[in-house]
């Protein structure tokens, strides 16, 4: 999965992009309302059409066991300047604060 701030966000799957969809925004789904998670749940549903900034990442399968072989988080935000040491060329949103030289 790829994700790029509010704007874009992509399902990979083998190097095969299986969806993709941008600005996706909080709402239109099923809340739970289970007593343990009432207020969270409350502060969502208070952010409804709101475009999506933040969240949880959940790993799932469907009714039977998975494996998951490898998970990367990938932070996209760094220095894009190619004269620092650490430099990446997949950052997408610069932070001079992090470059080091």
């Amino acid at each position: 999965m790829e994700v790029n701030g509010d704007s874009l966000v992509r399902h990979i799957i083998e190097g095969d992009t299986i969806l993709t969809y941008t600005k996706p925004i909080i709402g239109g789904g099923a809340y739970s309302w289970t007593s343990a998670h009432i207020t969270d749940s409350l502060a969502w549903i208070n952010k409804a059409n709101t475009p999506l900034t933040e969240g949880y990442i959940a790993l799932q399968a469907e009714s039977q066991p998975v494996a998951f072989r490898r998970i990367e988080l990938l932070n996209l935000v760094g220095c894009k300047d190619p004269k620092a040491k650490n430099y990446k060329p997949y950052y997408v949103k610069n932070d001079e604060s992090k470059c080091i030289y």
